[in-house]
């Protein structure tokens, strides 16, 4: 009997063996598939689910759900060849399910080898542990390790994939949930959510019951867990898609995944409102994830509320304590910062949208954007012309008089209502309905523009096809007052039918696919979204903006005042008006929720009584320095008495770094030598420079003096082992606004070409502070910090970059990943976050911009590749190719131009130097908006952002172009101080610091005589 119980035992312990060996091959064939995720040359892109910092959706997400919607065609649901589709479309679907069921079969199967020499397999995990898979993507639970598009619903049972419908919504679940087949059996009514690792200390606070998760396209029910460290959710509900209220099918998937978000992360808190009941919260994090909680009542969302702010840790938390919207936006004191001109209109209108309740995750309550321009017929436009916008002061519905006459008519026939249910436009200006016509060209939107329609596309002449049509259609149709969405300024994808959707044609037998623009756009989106936000930003709308927003968010919404401005809208739409609690009827109730839900919800109203104070005039002001251009406009005055020249043993100029009224120059035997610079009221010489102090780096070594005439100069230019990219100057993300400009704050950032690591120095003492490496293997070829000083990247031999967080401890608690963590890269000045992957080969260049949240990478072989900053997640991949020169979206194999430079704009677009001569601008969605050949070799460029310009340092001249169409508008010839190797641009005034190779520190101005 021991002996047979002993065989027994020890086949159960080899059969577990075997399963816990296949369920590992399977997660590694996974996990090979997403490091594979940069090659895949079939991509589709939606729009993403998170925002920038300036709350703008510009950069696409990877859409591994794609269909082609052929099927939602107009025509064929009429009955035109519907059988004959249904049946080819059967037939390509089963082959292509055939295809993926054999090849996850074959990848499930095959175990991953490595061909590597027997005498260093000993060090296979160190390697795995330093460059790792985990910085592909975020890992947002077990369910965000495998990667769902290459899966059919077959294979998904193989690998074990959890329901991803929402997955983008998850703030953090990392590799950290266990197994549930790892736990033992236990009465604990958190079970669920001790399936991820807790944090040391933390302990449940509150758990909440009928909590759903609202995205803009699912409904999602479940119970919350609230720690104090953590938020967990269990999902108790099926998916419910928001414009059918139907399940979603999510067969052959785990129906009831858990999630966590990380307090550590969170950054705001919200008040939202749902189905005109203060029941909701919306909660932002580091990485722009926005997650929309709807309670069971108020009192459950502010106890949570309470929880939150009283007994949880969130130290980057930075909104205010209320959750009501109107002591929010007193508090705020953004009016202040606007009328300073201190934001944007954009910024400052979107801050009011979120404030007032608006929100990207309620398609019921989606941000609202006013029509700027009434003009979308003429060639050109002068946005200083007051006659082409549109009368703000006036909603949509009143800018037509004569329709404005019937609508009043009607509205006094309203005997059958009370006087305070009467109303002027029976729709809306903002309404699932109006922000599905805009998007429907991108997903997630066209999915959901059809599942409104019941299946199918709407009728084609009904379709937004033509911007100036659909302006007509505002100031014609008694039931067409549509205001605009936020992406009319960012966003020229909407305008462009990219994934070729089957959109008919109209029955004067127009094919619809791109909307048609304005002649003044000249057939492309992005100048459409280029003029149509300088017109948002113009003069006249900044001093008229205010009455739009009485309108919208002010006291004209409500009350007499929207009365008299004509501005009434269905009683319901309106918050306060029903309490849906208080209604027993169902079927009466079911009909205002269908109302509430479809035709459209008022912001909660943000200013009561008093009109919104106007913008003034912008004050006189100098032109911008470099917009404009014409020959000879340029200057430049290089002092006689400073420490670099021919004559000084300091040798040329690697770095500029302009912070305040400093400048610092690094030579390159590593003197950094400061400068004051003092604006003048003189016209023929508008700077004054004045040499303040020249020292010696500490723990550096002079570089070999590489340029010793002019004709060296000119072939070597900018090809030193280090130049300008591997020096940075920040003063970290700590720092005061009252101390910007402190020597003792700043810190020099630089990779040292020889040893391999990031070192840091004090300006103040310049004593070498920290040297790291933070995981590189080989030379660190460039560096570069954000426009903040927070955050700073660096790409290497090793073909990775890694990103790094600067004297903010908050900060980098929240967005270093666990694989980083684990390898114990932090410092107490630079802590390493995210290694980027990507490239197969070193990287030349790299650019950084916190705002939009974006790291673009540059690689020898041409890649250049796109990744979040704060999540570290890969994006995608681009190269220029070497014969056609055109931008194509994948990596780069054998005919890629190596980028030499990169810049990013704010707008979204970013300007690449490649080795060959051609300089592009290109969207970071991958589109090239223009291009142009240079005669000479760029050995550095930066934006102007002022300006709208781009400035290039050659050879031996500066050239200033437009942004747009890269034409140069001027040029400076400088050759007599030798070929210049770095740029800076001072910021009030703007002056261009010009470094030289002869160690001559220039500064060019606008003559302005």
């Amino acid at each position: 009997r021991l002996s047979s119980k002993h065989r027994t035992d020890t086949s159960e312990s080899n059969r577990l063996v075997v399963t816990q060996f296949a369920l590992a091959s399977q997660r590694m064939a996974a996990i090979q598939r997403l490091m594979n995720d940069p090659w895949d040359l079939l991509r589709r892109w939606e729009v993403s689910t998170h925002t920038d910092l300036l709350y703008r959706r510009i950069l696409f997400s990877p859409n591994y759900c794609f269909t082609n919607h052929a099927s939602a065609s107009y025509e064929l649901t009429l009955g035109k060849d519907r059988e004959a589709f249904q049946k080819e479309e059967i037939s390509r679907q089963e082959r292509e399910k055939e295809k993926e069921i054999e090849l996850a079969l074959r990848v499930a199967v095959v175990p991953y080898e490595e061909s590597v020499d027997e005498e260093v397999e000993e060090d296979d995990d160190e390697r795995a542990g330093s460059d790792g898979f985990f910085g592909w993507v975020e890992m947002e639970g077990v369910e965000a390790t495998l990667d769902r598009s290459h899966c059919s619903d077959e294979e998904e049972e193989v690998v074990d994939v959890k329901d991803d419908t929402e997955d983008e919504t998850a703030e953090e679940s990392d590799w950290d949930e266990i197994d549930a087949a790892e736990m033992e059996s236990t009465t604990d009514p958190f079970d669920w959510a001790r399936k991820f690792l807790w944090s040391d200390g933390e302990h449940p606070l509150q758990n909440f019951e009928n909590v759903a998760i609202v995205s803009v396209q699912t409904f999602i029910e479940g119970i919350v867990l609230l720690t104090s460290h953590s938020i967990y959710f269990h999902q108790t509900g099926d998916v419910i898609d928001v414009m059918t209220k139907e399940k979603i099918d999510v067969e052959g998937k785990k129906p009831k995944p858990n999630r966590r978000w990380k307090l550590n992360q969170m950054t705001d808190v919200h008040g939202r409102r749902y189905m005109m009941k203060a029941q909701g919260l919306e909660l932002f994090f580091s990485d722009m994830q926005g997650l929309f909680l709807k309670f069971n009542g108020v009192k459950d969302r502010d106890l949570f509320h309470s929880k939150l702010r009283s007994n949880c840790k969130v130290p980057l938390l930075r909104s205010f304590k209320s959750l009501i919207p109107r002591t929010v936006f007193k508090k705020s004191m953004l009016t202040d910062l606007w009328l300073k001109r201190r934001i944007s209109n954009f910024q400052y209108i979107m801050a009011l949208n979120l404030m007032a309740g608006r929100t990207f995750n309620d398609i019921c309550q989606y941000p609202v954007f006013p029509w700027i321009l009434n003009d979308y017929q003429s060639e050109t436009l002068d946005l200083n012309d007051p006659s082409i916008y549109r009368d703000l002061s006036k909603p949509v519905g009143a800018l037509n008089p004569d329709r404005l006459a019937m609508l009043i008519e009607r509205y006094n026939d309203l005997d059958g209502f009370p006087e305070e249910q009467k109303f002027l436009f029976g729709s809306h200006y903002s309404s699932p309905g109006v922000v599905l016509h805009y998007m429907l060209r991108q997903e997630p939107f066209t999915s959901m523009h059809i599942a409104l329609q019941s299946g199918r596309f709407d009728c084609p002449d009904r379709l937004f096809f033509d911007i100036a049509g659909c302006w007509r259609s505002c100031l014609t149709s008694t039931s067409d007052v549509k205001e605009l969405t936020p992406e009319f300024f960012t966003c020229p994808e909407i305008f462009t039918n990219t994934n070729n959707f089957p959109l008919g044609e109209t029955q004067d037998n127009k094919q619809i696919s791109n909307v048609k623009l304005p002649p003044w756009a000249k057939g492309s989106p992005h100048e459409f979204i280029r003029i149509h936000r300088l017109a948002l930003e113009s003069d006249y709308v900044s001093r008229h903006l205010h009455h739009w927003i009485d309108l919208i968010f002010g006291y004209k919404q409500r009350g007499p005042a929207s009365s008299a401005a004509h501005n009434v809208f269905h009683y319901y739409s309106y918050e306060g008006s029903v309490d849906l609690d208080k209604i027993t009827d169902d079927i009466e109730r079911k009909a205002i929720e269908g109302h509430i839900q479809n035709f459209g919800q008022t912001p909660s109203q943000l200013i009561t009584k008093l009109p919104h104070p106007e913008r003034s005039a912008k004050e006189k002001q100098p032109i911008a320095p470099f917009k404009s251009l014409h020959a000879g406009d340029l200057k430049v005055h290089t002092p006689a008495k400073q420490f670099g020249g021919p004559k000084s043993s300091c040798g040329a100029i690697l770095s500029l770094h302009a912070i305040g009224d400093s400048v610092f120059v690094l030579h390159s035997d590593f003197t950094l030598c400061s400068y004051k610079l003092n604006a003048t009221r003189n016209n023929a010489l508008p700077v004054q420079i004045k040499a303040d102090k020249c020292r010696m780096l500490e723990n550096s070594s002079p570089l070999p003096r590489t340029v010793d005439n002019e004709e060296q100069s000119s072939e070597q230019g900018g090809n030193l082992i280090v130049n300008s990219d591997s020096f940075a100057l920040t003063m970290g993300g700590n720092y005061r606004a009252a101390d910007y400009g402190a020597d003792s704050s700043l810190l020099l950032l630089s990779c040292d070409a020889f040893e391999n690591v990031v070192k840091v120095h004090s300006i103040e003492t310049l004593q070498l502070q920290r040297s790291v490496s933070g995981g590189h293997r080989g030379r660190i070829n460039c560096i570069k910090v954000s426009e903040d000083g927070a955050l700073m990247v660096t790409g290497g031999d090793d073909a990775t970059c890694r990103v790094w967080v600067v004297e903010h401890d908050a900060l980098a608690t929240a967005i270093t990943d666990g694989y980083v963590s684990s390898l114990g890269l932090d410092d107490d000045e630079i802590t390493c976050a995210h290694v980027l992957f990507g490239h197969v080969s070193p990287i030349t260049c790299v650019a950084i911009c916190s705002k939009l949240d974006v790291v673009i990478s540059g690689s020898k072989d041409g890649s250049i590749c796109i990744h979040n900053i704060r999540s570290g997640k890969f994006v995608r991949s681009l190269h220029v190719d070497a014969v056609t020169k055109e931008v194509k979206d994948s990596c780069a194999r054998s005919n890629g131009i190596t980028p030499q430079k990169l810049v990013i704009h704010m707008d979204g677009s970013f300007v690449a130097y490649f080795s060959d001569g051609p300089l592009m601008v290109i969207t970071i969605n991958g589109q090239c908006i223009c291009k142009a050949d240079v005669g000479e070799k760029i050995n550095a460029m930066l934006i102007c952002h002022e300006s709208e310009a781009l400035i290039t340092g050659e050879l031996g001249s500066v050239r200033v172009r437009t942004l747009y169409d890269l034409s140069v508008q001027c040029t400076l010839n400088i050759k007599k101080y030798g070929p210049i190797t770095t740029l800076a641009l001072t910021s009030d005034p703007n002056f261009l610091c010009v470094g030289s190779s002869n160690g001559f520190l220039s500064v060019v101005f606008r003559n302005t005589k």
